[in-house]
């Protein structure tokens, strides 16, 4: 493969699921790609905190660059500026690598290795991924920093393992940041459908148990339909502070959409977590969703959810949205 060819299609991984990217620089072995969103979104629900607007603006960048014919190196950067606030901004990705024909190699602020699996129904146009184990800064599961992760592809199965060395948000039992570590595979076959199951365990917080979970997912993807289920188990995960102890949890996902050949979509959805904790079962996240999407072309879109919460207490939410992809 010529070194070109290879880094563009290396930038396209990098950008894989973006809407378009733009190249800012390039020659015979680096090159250099920006993209960014802009998001005009309005919550309407009878709930205050729910209520208003969650506007945002997205921006970052990815670049590789060709070391020899075996192996190339990459970067990527992305921040969120929250339109709410004059000053507030969140460093959403920020990582380095060693790539080649073995897989990539990657180290800093980036997904987990579970991310993999729970990503089957992480699509909603707003909602969802609550019921899935993941979370930012949470064990090593979603973003996370100072993780390393291994990411390979070999003929249709996708293998990926990570290892956050230290969470700054938990301390362990020794006083240290406390550790996390994760595996995750998927295997597509011919016919649209994807499988895959994942594992994650992190350290909790001075004598508290560790956080362990496990996912299995199913998707469809072909003929204009997307479909996944995902079923989570696990114990002492959802406190970010690290404190549960002989408490489970067993969730599940469910999307499932269809795109019509006008830029006109939709997509349902379903979200449902139960906690265990002594022996007292609780409810955590039980809700659908039911929403619209419009494309005006490959940078614009605009689109509705409706999420109807089931919970006691909870209000049904509205969100309305217009989304500038660049």
């Amino acid at each position: 493969m010529k070194q070109a060819a290879l880094t563009t299609a290396i930038l396209a991984s990098l950008f894989s699921g973006a809407v378009s990217a733009a190249t800012v620089y390039e020659d015979d072995t680096h090159k250099v790609d920006v993209k960014g969103r802009a998001v005009g979104m309005y919550y309407a629900s009878d709930d205050d905190s729910e209520q208003g607007d969650q506007s945002y603006f997205r921006i970052g960048a990815a670049a590789s660059t060709q070391v020899n014919e075996q192996l190339y190196g990459l970067m990527k950067y992305e921040i969120e500026f929250d339109a709410k606030s004059e000053d507030s901004f969140d460093t959403r990705l920020g990582y380095a690598g060693l790539g080649g024909d073995w897989g990539e190699l990657t180290y800093g602020r980036q997904y987990g290795a579970y991310t993999l699996v729970s990503d089957f129904t992480d699509v909603l146009y707003e909602f969802g991924a609550d019921a899935s184990g993941t979370g930012t800064d949470r064990f090593g599961t979603g973003k996370a920093s100072g993780v390393l992760k291994y990411s390979g592809e070999f003929n249709g199965l996708t293998l990926e393992a990570g290892y956050q060395f230290e969470n700054d948000k938990i301390e362990n039992t020794n006083g240290d940041d406390a550790q996390s570590y994760g595996f995750a595979a998927k295997y597509a076959l011919p016919m649209g459908i994807s499988l895959g199951a994942a594992y994650n365990q992190g350290e909790g917080k001075d004598n508290s148990d560790d956080a362990k979970m496990t996912a299995l997912s199913v998707a469809y993807d072909a003929n204009k339909i997307y479909a996944a289920l995902l079923y989570t188990t696990g114990e002492n995960w959802k406190d970010k502070k690290g404190e549960e102890n002989n408490t489970d949890y067993d969730g599940y996902e469910a999307v499932l959409g269809y795109s019509f050949d006008n830029g006109f979509s939709v997509l349902g959805g379903y979200n449902f977590l139960k906690k265990d904790a002594g022996g007292t079962t609780e409810d955590k996240t039980d809700y659908y969703t039911v929403g619209a999407q419009y494309k005006f072309n490959k940078q614009l879109r605009t689109f509705a959810e409706y999420k109807i919460d089931n919970i006691d207490g909870n209000e049904d939410v509205l969100a309305v949205a217009l989304r500038y992809d660049f």
